[in-house]
């Protein structure tokens, strides 16, 4: 149980950003003048949505269980990669999806910072993992 902790972190993170990434990018959408507040919306609303993330990954290196092989790993690998994917597919989605002619250039650069954002806890996530082989 202890190693799909490091799954749960990643999966509050990978949600929670791109809920806070497709409200925001409705508003730039709509309305393109918003850009530099909706971003500053994003970042603080990235922000509250990865602290509990953190929290779980440090509470999964203190309490680390080690995993006797790296078959024990695959299935929680598999599952942070799958969320990776589908933060990097949502994102893309919301990017080309009702966007004006005059917002595009914001849109695909707000994107592309989501994605970065929505994948930091997930890769840190998966070095966790596998320092917990043995």
């Amino acid at each position: 149980m202890g190693l799909y902790i490091y799954v749960a972190a990643a999966a509050i993170a990978v949600f929670g950003i791109t809920f806070v990434f497709k409200s925001n990018v409705e508003k730039i959408k709509a309305d393109p003048e918003q850009a530099p507040k909706a971003q500053t919306n994003f970042f603080i609303g990235a922000a509250i949505s990865e602290t509990l993330p953190i929290i779980l990954l440090v509470l999964g290196l203190i309490n680390q269980e080690t995993a006797g092989s790296m078959e024990d790993i695959y299935f929680p690998a598999i599952l942070i990669i799958m969320l990776m994917a589908f933060a990097v597919f949502f994102i893309m989605l919301q990017r080309s999806v009702g966007v004006p002619e005059d917002s595009k250039n914001i849109v695909d650069t707000f994107s592309f910072i989501a994605i970065a954002m929505a994948n930091a806890i997930p890769i840190a996530a998966l070095v966790f993992l596998f320092l917990s082989v043995q």
